[in-house]
């Protein structure tokens, strides 16, 4: 008997987008005003000439020193950023997956696709052919309603094998197979560092996989390929 499909398998994964605020300070309010002093009282009458202060020297101002010209710093270069993939094409298939963009639920799980044959990229996170970071892309191995997806073929993948990711603006991003790794959804399932937009670029593809629990309907791991770009 062919065991029964799991129809919602999730990828426990630790995916936050921090927004960050802008703290806009408030323009300086002028000092206090100096108090307007009261003219001062008439001086008592007197045939003598009023005393008038001396006059101070002049001082010889210096010559205008000349200033060195203001120069203002180069604008930083603009990064290129990758568009948003729509489509991937693993080595066990010529026919390009189609993604679409996805998020977390409030348990940071990954929402992804109900259909395996649709795979999810995880927006908050980098995008294929981002100079930096990782761009996550997973799925469901399998369906009891739809059956098994392309990403079943995974875990027979091997170091070298070539992943193409094309994006919404028609570049083809390759990337070649570099690891393959199964983390036990009991012990936290994929590393949140495995999400991060810092680093060297690279894809992680995810599925589910390990055993399978008749009891829960659930796979006992979540396996991550790592992929490096192919120049």
């Amino acid at each position: 008997m062919s065991r029964p499909r799991l129809r919602h398998l999730v990828l426990v994964g630790a995916g936050t987008v921090l927004v960050g605020t802008g703290l806009l300070l408030p323009a300086e309010q002028p000092r206090a005003a100096a108090p307007d002093f009261a003219a001062a009282p008439p001086a008592a009458t007197s045939s003598a000439p009023p005393l008038q202060p001396p006059s101070a020297p002049a001082t010889p101002q210096p010559p205008d020193t000349p200033q060195p010209p203001v120069t203002t710093p180069p604008p930083p270069p603009i990064v290129p950023v990758a568009a948003a993939p729509v489509s991937v094409v693993l080595p066990a298939s010529a026919d390009p997956v189609p993604l679409e963009p996805v998020g977390t639920l409030s348990s940071g799980a990954l929402l992804l696709p109900e259909r395996p044959t649709v795979l999810g990229w995880f927006a908050a996170g980098a995008a294929p052919g981002d100079p930096a970071g990782t761009a996550v892309i997973a799925g469901h191995i399998d369906s009891a309603v739809y059956g098994a997806g392309p990403l079943e073929g995974l875990l027979a993948l091997d170091p070298g094998d070539v992943v193409a990711v094309t994006d919404a603006a028609g570049v083809a991003h390759r990337y070649a197979v570099a690891s393959r790794t199964s983390y036990p959804k009991a012990s936290g399932g994929v590393p949140a560092e495995t999400f991060t937009r810092d680093g060297p670029p690279q894809l992680a593809l995810m599925t589910c996989g390990g055993a399978f629990d008749e009891r829960t309907g659930n796979y006992a791991d979540n396996v991550v390929v790592l992929a490096t770009p192919v120049a």
